[in-house]
């Protein structure tokens, strides 16, 4: 396909402007910001509709929808003024031909109003539970499943097309940090369904300083205060979706201590990347080991699984993907797969 006579239509926070420096800790501005490197690195030209003061990535121009009037929540006066801004914005945008278009939705319910002209509406990065496209790409097997869960309602229009891409981050903004400082890491939400008394108490029986980073912390300042602990510790009690800290740890060549559920055991390889534990005893034992790991081989599997150079072409074929289902019959279409098959001799 070639990309030039593409056109993705991004549909950004509906309360921020895409500017990280002014909310750092806001995770889905940061998958905004993200999809919009991930689009810029394929070379997909791009429309994001977003709240005045965006600073929009290479590649994309700004569709300005103005600043919002309030906080956003399903059905209030805003909810409803944003999606008639997002209509008339759309109608304007969208261009007639037969290049392919895709309206990508990033913040789920706030924008299932929107009237999609005929175009596919993709929800890339959804860490969310208000989801609602017929093409959704979920950030771990482990959020899919509590979605089909919660909404049995959604089979055949939507299960058979969805995929899971894990989310990605710049390898430029988290450089590897060879030598610790002794220290163990907790960055995250002051909130107990984080773990945050957990890591406390593991921090004080291995007899560790512990740095507590509950907000503020972005940039160059956040990278050189993961890169140099010991290790990162995330005891999160809820079934995580993702969680970016674990990745954004591992870039550095940081290791993962985490709880064994979630999005974890597809994130933190057990004794590679950090250790996944169940009780205070193991928690502690993740800590004496996690000196002995090879945080070079962290870094490099991080580069591997979890940068936008290795998440990029997966997407590229999800959107392919879409365009011909889309186009071409749905289930049945011809050459309908997200990724070409191979087989193993191993």
């Amino acid at each position: 396909m070639n990309w030039q006579h593409t056109l993705m239509h991004v549909l950004g926070h509906p309360t921020l402007p895409l500017d990280l420096t002014s909310a750092p800790e806001d995770a889905q501005l940061q998958n905004c910001r993200n999809f919009c490197l991930l689009l810029a690195k394929l070379g997909i030209p791009y429309k994001y509709y977003g709240m005045h003061g965006s600073k929009i990535p290479s590649g994309g121009e700004l569709v300005d929808c103005r600043k919002a009037t309030g906080p956003w929540k399903y059905g209030n006066s805003w909810h409803r003024t944003y999606n008639q801004r997002l209509n008339r914005a759309l109608a304007k945008n969208i261009q007639r031909g037969e290049g392919a278009q895709w309206i990508s939705s990033l913040y789920g319910a706030a924008q299932s109003d929107i009237e999609a002209q005929g175009l596919p509406v993709i929800e890339p990065m959804l860490g969310y539970d208000h989801c609602w496209a017929p093409y959704r790409v979920f950030p771990s097997y482990a959020h899919q499943q509590v979605i089909y869960t919660q909404q049995d309602e959604f089979t055949w229009n939507t299960r058979f097309f969805d995929t899971v891409i894990p989310h990605f981050i710049d390898r430029n903004e988290f450089p590897f940090t060879e030598k610790h400082s002794g220290y163990l890491l907790y960055l995250g939400r002051n909130i107990p369904a984080k773990g945050v008394d957990l890591a406390r108490q593991c921090a004080e029986q291995c007899g560790l300083p512990l740095q507590l980073v509950f907000k503020g912390c972005h940039g160059r300042a956040k990278a050189e205060l993961i890169g140099g602990a010991l290790a990162v510790l995330m005891p999160t009690l809820y079934l995580e979706p993702f969680g970016y800290v674990a990745i954004e740890a591992q870039m550095c060549g940081t290791p993962v201590i985490c709880t064994d559920w979630g999005a974890f055991p597809e994130t933190v390889e057990q004794g590679v990347s950090g250790f996944r534990c169940r009780t205070a005893a193991e928690f502690q034992e993740a800590v004496k080991y996690c000196g002995k790991l090879n945080r070079k081989k962290i870094r490099e599997r991080a580069l591997d699984r979890f940068s936008i150079e290795a998440i990029a072409e997966t997407y590229a074929a999800y959107f392919k993907f879409v365009w011909n289902i889309h186009k071409n019959g749905g289930y049945y279409a011809k050459d309908a797969w997200r990724k070409k098959f191979s087989a193993s001799s191993q």
